[in-house]
């Protein structure tokens, strides 16, 4: 009888999870439905707002809005050793997916051979952009604005629960400062 008892209690619990894995699985598939109806509109209205703040060369905030409804904020911000371009989609007025890549550059944009003569330096590396590593950072969000997926710059699946109320922390600080 324990082990019928043992048996029907993992049964119930595998179902459980089974479930919530599914639920997070139907909200993911909704997010990208969302995400590619935000990039399929062509008529968007865009205000675009000077951001130096984040940046030690320049940084650009470009607001799409439809309707006078703010649907996608792209954030991009230019530095000596890369670049970096966050896309904010917004649903109802809060941020369902957030898509984060980071170019860094194989050396400083400005090093050249001129510039190991002018600082009197042994010739080194000199910038490539085709040197130039990616990164990409998916981070997607339920209707409450709460990360229920996190995929690394390693395309590593995060769905921790701590781990994920940090980075949702993190990042809904950096959207709540561009959102105005």
């Amino acid at each position: 009888m324990k082990t019928l008892r043992k048996i029907a209690v993992l049964f119930i619990l595998t179902n459980l999870i089974n479930f919530g894995a599914s639920d997070i699985e139907g909200k993911i598939a909704q997010i990208r439905k969302d995400f590619s109806s935000t990039n399929a509109v062509k008529n968007y209205v865009i205000k675009e707002v000077e951001d130096s703040d984040q940046s030690t060369d320049s940084g650009v905030v470009k607001y799409y809005l439809q309707d006078g409804v703010v649907k996608k904020i792209v954030a991009e911000y230019f530095g000596e050793s890369g670049n970096n371009l966050t896309e904010y989609y917004i649903k109802n007025g809060k941020v369902y997916f957030i898509f984060d890549k980071t170019e860094k550059y194989n050396v400083p944009y400005y090093v050249d051979s001129k510039w190991y003569k002018e600082n009197e330096i042994k010739n080194g590396e000199i910038f490539d952009k085709r040197k130039s590593k990616f990164f990409e950072k998916r981070y997607y969000f339920d209707e409450n604005e709460k990360l229920i997926r996190y995929i690394d710059e390693n395309k590593k699946i995060v769905e921790n629960g701590k781990k994920l109320r940090e980075i949702e922390k993190d990042m809904l600080k950096k959207y709540f400062r561009i959102k105005k």
